[in-house]
């Protein structure tokens, strides 16, 4: 009976794993994700032979950061040597991808690692990691980065002293999926297919021995099977179900320690961690209310965005059209005189594709945001938020050369007279756009090619207005 009933749930469970959200996303988008999983799960279980334990958790670091969470795992429950044996593995992969692809591999290290934004809308509800929780909270940079930091830091702690405890008490594999569920938790961006750890921890609590553990089970499966925040009260707690399925997970080892007599752990040869498992609980409690404090102090209102389009300007804000002379400036005339042109703000094509200027304390207190894409530029994105959606900006058609009348800039410059003549070189196939944003410290404005690739941003100049 005992062992019927252990099986029927797992078979159950494992049909479940098929069906749920995560692994349906892999199959439907042809991610890895569930091969990086498996390699991280077999040779945390000592599955593999003894010469190359460790070996394929480095591989899956090299593809995926945030196995190397295992490598501590390895450390901390004795096994050393595998854990070595992960880094260098990790390390060899890493090296060899970069001989192989060394462009993209510097580029991979010295910048897209640095840069989630990249990803996509870090805001939406598909990813269920801390650092998109605090995102749709409001809290922006610099504060957002260390409040993901030092809370990852503190769930990755929790769980590797709770998977340390499953490990002590012959529950490795309960152990490693505490471990999978902190590396969904503390990734910069955790999508629908990086959560296969959550579906690995149904069964795990369907075939345990108490009832409850078997509830908590089943609606975690459901949970990562079909939608539930639409049955949930409240914006926030439908907003992040799944990451609050993931910190539950990642505390379920400490849970036999509550009556425990104080643990050593240890971190590096002579040197000892002592854990006073009830102490050290509630100091975790207190410090989590204190961050969530924090966390909500730091959170911004919403940001408001406004664009000029063909069919609505709005000129208290943006002031009279242009006629595509966004600067003037003098030049030599074939005659030896000296006069002046009107220029676009951006260079012929293979220059300067976008350029742009504004202030702050527009009407309503809005920033502004007016500025030129070359003709390279198909399309031009603002995102208010580094981390949030990205939205398109409205391009504006533009007088270019040859075509409408140039006209005398508002205010005389040095040497000009009404009659001074004006040479038309505005840059032909130049558009103008116009931004109003209730703040844009945080903001990017990115401008791509008609080859989707990015030719031009505008981010760091934003933050220095």
């Amino acid at each position: 009976m005992g062992r019927r009933w252990f099986l029927t749930p797992m078979l159950v469970g494992a049909a479940v794993l098929m069906l749920s959200a995560p692994v349906q996303s892999n199959l439907r988008l042809g991610q890895v994700s569930v091969f990086l999983v498996l390699l991280a799960f077999v040779d945390a279980l000592d599955l593999t032979p003894r010469p190359v334990r460790g070996v394929l958790i480095g591989v899956a670091a090299a593809i995926k950061l945030t196995p190397l969470l295992f490598l501590l795992y390895l450390w901390i429950t004795g096994r050393r040597r595998d854990a070595v044996r992960g880094g260098v593995s990790f390390v060899a992969c890493t090296g060899l991808a970069h001989l192989v692809w060394p462009a993209a591999s510097a580029t991979f290290w010295t910048d897209a690692i640095f840069s989630t934004s990249r990803i996509g809308n870090l805001a939406a509800t598909g990813d269920q990691s801390l650092n998109g929780a605090l995102i749709r909270v409001g809290v922006v940079p610099p504060e957002r980065a260390v409040a993901w930091l030092v809370l990852s830091a503190m769930v990755c702690v929790v769980a590797l002293i709770g998977a340390r405890e499953c490990h002590r008490e012959g529950r490795t594999t309960h152990g490693v999926v505490v471990v999978g569920c902190a590396t969904v938790v503390a990734s910069p961006v955790s999508w629908t297919h990086h959560q296969v750890w959550l579906v690995l921890a149904g069964p795990l609590l369907i075939a345990g021995p108490r009832k409850a553990r078997v509830a908590w089970g089943v609606v975690l499966l459901v949970a990562m099977t079909v939608s539930v925040g639409g049955w949930l009260p409240g914006g926030f707690a439908r907003e992040n179900v799944r990451l609050f399925a993931a910190l539950a997970v990642c505390t379920w080892g400490l849970a036999p320690l509550r009556d425990r007599a104080p643990a050593t752990v240890g971190l590096l040869p002579g040197v000892r961690l002592v854990v006073r498992p009830r102490t050290a609980m509630v100091y975790a409690g207190v410090i989590a209310v204190v961050a969530g404090a924090v966390v909500f102090l730091v959170r911004e209102s919403p940001i408001d965005v406004r664009f000029e389009t063909p069919d609505h300007r709005d000129e208290a804000l943006w002031g009279p059209a242009t006629d595509g002379c966004e600067s003037y400036g003098s030049v030599q005339r074939a005659d030896g005189t000296v006069g002046y042109a009107c220029r676009s703000v951006v260079d012929p094509v293979g220059g300067r594709q976008l350029n742009f200027g504004g202030g702050a304390g527009g009407p309503g207190g809005m920033d502004t945001i007016q500025g030129q894409v070359g003709p390279e530029v198909a399309r031009l994105v603002f995102v208010p938020v580094e981390g949030t959606k990205a939205i398109d900006v409205p391009l504006l058609p533009q007088p270019g050369p040859g075509n409408g009348p140039v006209r005398a800039p508002r205010h005389e410059l040095p040497g000009m007279t009404p009659s001074t003549p004006i040479e038309d070189r505005r840059i032909a196939g130049a558009r103008g756009f116009s931004i109003a944003a209730t703040n844009t410290d945080h903001a990017l404005l990115m401008a791509y090619g008609r080859d989707g690739k990015l030719i031009a941003d505008g981010g760091d100049k934003l933050r220095r207005r």
